[in-house]
């Protein structure tokens, strides 16, 4: 047997990424391309991922080129790229680092990017660099490694002495490198020494300007986040602008850098010229107003109150109106920490917010206003209603008094209020909630209703009698009030809504064992919740239907859910099937679907041709669908492939 050629060796492809060019012993020129400050920091991070774990590395997968797939380890074994040896070049003490003697420019390239320290620092004690390397140089005057720092700092000031014209151009390159290093902990040397010698030559800060532009075109995140904050030190960037940037810009992290330079530049601005303090606070809260990101709103918010940009009218107008709960309450802890709230209590009292609301109401007594507690009794919000009571009686009023004569005026009184009197829970208050069980307002007879079933003082005929009341929250009520009780869910299955029907019947299904056959004339009633639930109170026990009803169910004249139970609780093959042809048309497009699915599924598992008493109908209804079939298939297998791609 012949064995078979060795495949050609591989030729340049863009199938390398920087890196592996840099490991197959490719320039700095082939690897990093244009050299925009983004392509160096994206290849020292490449380089550290790629070389931190010493030893054989687990595959990364396969990719294909031309015709052939590869392993990626065939592309770019890092094995053998430059490491570090912890015994000295005779076996004895003194690491070395591993690399060709002397190391070609690519080893160069992969050491000062290196994972370990040791490399890196091997890198910068050569006798000579390659001049392109000079931005990896910089990248390592921000390094974690205090020793790589140092040596790289030193390098980089003997670079940057000089004054000719090959110096100058290398400094203008470095100076978007240097503004994107500015986000690294140790960056700010770097930054101040490449600004600084870059400002020998750049009068005008046309550089800075340039490199900006540079940062903030970028596709990624970090480098447009430090175009932002680079733009707003060098005084490129208005407080509009950075709005419109926190704005425009898709990625939370740059959103929330142009918000933070947004408040400081207004702040500055408003340092600047008083007279604009209306306008930077309307755009301030034009911002705060989007809904786009709350994580936004809380920086903006943060960063405002540590520059001190907001008075108190500010941080009222944010804790009464602003959409966002963390927002509202950082607000009014800042407006109680640094500012008399007394001038603001009525406005605050009117905030949406339950926590504002009771910070105002704590603070009326104190402030001499013991007479507006009262309309605080009716709070919709049960803690500040006991807040309010707190307040009442610690100045000498009792708020009961207050409670009964609202309750009383069919006028004033409201559910808040009911609940509020009932908290006295006393028997000569029984007779007037007896009464309010026929206001004219629903909650206030829903409240009432409540109040007399917590007292055991219902009406003799019981909660049902309110069954049939017009307004939801009443019935609600009644629901809740017999849940326990079955004879009473029982007479609330003839009642006239099929809201209460329908709980009546799941509640005896789910709490007290509701037979089957006892839910079975409910899959005919006319409301769809009440059929809803008889179909799952019958759920397997559809075997023991006779299919005449189901199919009678099912026909095109029923209600939606009718057609929708017949459909579902069919449990003969070739009645399903008749179901389904005869629903393939339904106005309905969930229920269209799930009868041409069943139709389709069943017309494949029947073997031989329908017999029986459904057959001539369904050969007649195949004849018509029979243009249709396949495009229903068609749509099954679509739905198919998007489900399994969810």
């Amino acid at each position: 047997m012949t064995p078979p050629e060795p495949l050609p060796p591989l030729l340049p492809t863009q199938y390398h990424s920087p890196e592996e060019r840099l490991l197959h012993g490719k320039g700095i020129a082939a690897a990093v391309g244009a050299g925009r400050a983004e392509d160096w920091a994206e290849l020292d991070q490449n380089l550290a991922m790629d070389t931190w774990r010493p030893g054989p590395r687990w595959s990364r997968g396969t990719v294909r080129i031309g015709f052939h797939w590869f392993d990626t380890r065939e592309l770019a074994d890092w094995t053998t790229a430059p490491h570090w040896h912890e015994t000295g070049p005779d076996g004895g003490p003194g690491g070395v680092a591993a690399w060709s003697s002397p190391p070609t420019e690519s080893e160069i390239v992969l050491a000062l990017c290196h994972a370990d320290p040791l490399v890196r620092a091997a890198a910068l004690r050569l006798a000579e660099l390659p001049a392109a390397a000079l931005p990896l140089v910089l990248i390592r005057c921000a390094d974690t490694d205090g020793t790589v720092r140092e040596l790289a700092r030193a390098i980089l000031s003997r670079a940057l002495d000089g004054t000719d014209a090959a110096t100058d151009e290398a400094v203008r390159a470095l100076v978007p490198l240097a503004l994107l290093l500015d986000l690294r902990r140790h960056g700010r040397w770097a930054r101040e020494t490449v600004l600084t010698r870059a400002a020998r030559t750049d009068r005008d800060g046309e550089v800075v300007a340039e490199a900006v532009a540079e940062l903030l075109t970028s596709r990624r995140y970090d480098v447009r986040r430090a175009g932002v904050r680079a733009a707003a030190s060098w005084g490129l960037l208005d407080a509009a602008g950075a709005y419109a940037t926190a704005e425009r810009d898709t990625d939370v992290g740059v959103a929330g850098e142009a918000v933070r330079a947004a408040v400081r530049l207004s702040r500055r601005a408003l340092e600047a010229d008083g007279t604009a303090r209306e306008q930077l606070l309307a755009r301030f809260h034009a911002f705060m107003g989007l809904r786009r990101d709350p994580v936004l709103g809380r920086t903006a918010l943060a960063t405002a109150l540590e520059e001190g940009l907001l008075g108190p009218e500010d941080l009222v107008r944010l804790a009464v109106a602003h959409p966002e709960r963390i927002a509202r309450r950082t607000a009014l802890a800042a407006l109680l920490d640094a500012h008399d709230p007394s001038p603001f209590l009525d406005e605050l009292a009117t905030a949406r917010d339950a926590v504002v609301r009771a910070a105002a109401v704590e603070r009326l007594r104190p402030a001499g206003r013991d007479d507006d507690l009262a309309r605080h009794l009716t709070d919709s919000h049960a803690p500040v209603r006991a807040l309010a009571r707190r307040e009442l009686r610690a100045a000498g009023v009792d708020p009961y008094p207050v409670y009964r004569a609202l309750c009383t005026d069919p006028a004033t009184v409201t559910p808040a209020a009911v609940s509020g009197l009932a908290g006295r829970r006393d028997p000569e208050d029984v007779p007037l909630f007896h009464e309010l069980t026929r206001h004219a307002l629903g909650a206030v007879r829903a409240r009432a209703l409540g109040v007399l079933r917590r007292l055991g003082s219902l009406p003799g005929d019981g909660p049902v009698a309110f069954a049939d009341d017009p307004d939801r929250t009443v019935r609600k009520t009644v629901l809740r009030t017999v849940r326990r009780h079955p004879g009473a869910l029982r007479v609330l299955l003839t009642a006239a809504h099929g809201d209460v029907r329908a709980a009546a019947l799941d509640l005896l299904r789910s709490r007290h064992g509701l037979h089957w056959r006892e839910a079975v004339p409910f899959l005919e009633d006319p409301a769809p919740s009440v059929t809803r639930v008889a179909r799952a109170t019958v759920g397997w026990n559809k075997y023991e239907l006779p299919l005449s009803f189901l199919l009678d169910l099912a026909a095109p004249g029923r209600p939606h859910a009718q057609r929708a139970a017949g459909l579902a609780l069919m449990h003969d093959d070739e009645a399903r099937l008749l179901a389904a042809l005869r629903l393939a048309d339904d106005p309905d497009v969930t229920l269209r679907w799930r009868a041409r699915r069943d139709a389709v599924r069943e017309l494949r598992r029947l073997e031989e041709e329908v017999r029986g008493p459904y057959g001539d109908e369904i050969r007649r209804l195949v004849a018509h669908h029979a243009a249709e079939l396949p495009g229903w298939q068609d749509e099954i297998r679509r739905r198919n492939r998007a489900a399994r791609g969810r």
